[in-house]
This record gives C-alpha cells, sequence and structure tokens, in this order.
C-alpha cells in the first residue's frame, strides 16, 4: 500500500486537501502536484510522487519522500513497516527542517491540519493493506 501513494491512487485520506495544497504550490512557482507518477503500483529510487521524490527505498521495509514543492524549509516524509508477532507495524514520520522564522511560523500553522492528516493517511494505509495485501 505504501508503494502505490500518490498519482492516480491518491494519498489516502483527505485528496481534496492534498489537491488545494498542490495548487497553492503551482500559484507559488512550486511543481504542484501535476507530475503524478511514473508506475501506479511500483516506485523506484528517485521516482517522482507528484510533488515529492523518492529519497530512499527499499520494498517492503522503507520509503523516504523528499518534498520538492515550495516551503520554507526541508521537509520528509518517512514510512518505516516492521514484522511484530501477530502482525506489521507502520510508522510513519513527517519530518521538516524549518528555515528561519518563516520555517517555524510555517510548522507551527500546519501543525493542526497535519496532526489529523497524517493520522488519517496511516490509518488510511493500513486498511488498504489490509484488503489487499498483495
Amino acid at each position: 500500500a505504501i508503494e502505490r501513494i500518490g498519482g492516480e491512487n491518491g494519498w489516502y485520506a483527505y485528496d481534496s486537501l492534498w489537491r488545494i495544497r498542490g495548487a497553492l504550490d503551482l500559484a507559488v512557482g512550486g511543481v504542484g502536484l501535476r507530475r503524478g507518477r511514473r508506475h501506479p503500483d511500483r516506485l523506484r529510487l528517485g521516482d517522482v510522487v507528484d510533488c515529492w521524490r523518492v529519497e530512499r527505498f527499499e520494498r517492503g521495509k522503507r520509503l523516504r519522500l523528499s518534498a520538492e514543492m515550495k516551503l520554507p524549509g526541508r521537509a520528509w516524509l518517512d514510512y518505516e513497516v516492521e514484522a511484530v508477532p501477530g502482525g506489521t507495524c507502520l510508522q510513519q514520520i513527517a519530518s521538516f527542517d524549518p528555515h528561519g522564522i518563516a520555517g517555524l511560523a510555517y510548522w507551527f500553522a500546519m501543525y493542526p491540519a497535519h496532526a489529523f492528516v497524517f493520522r488519517d493517511m496511516a490509518a488510511g494505509i493500513a486498511a488498504h493493506a489490509l484488503r489487499d495485501p498483495s
């Protein structure tokens, strides 16, 4: 499920908010979401996923996306999957390295939205993986 994130597959939660974020990025000269992805089900190192780039990838274990949208800092979205007794553990980490006061203001302004968006994305990924474990 993690490998299918973005593009036509969507982001597992709040796709309309992701589209708004992409439109805002385009409005300020960024890449927006218009780039999609190379393949709907497979990723490889360096692939584009909407406004992100695959920076690290180990199939079935780890995915690190680096943001290429316009931001007052650098951002990453990490996923790690680990087999645990009785199932699988999914860890999702959103990281931001702010640049100056603008970066800090952005992070604190976006924190409330990120809290529920990323929570529900992780739940959506887990639900999709349970429905389609392939």
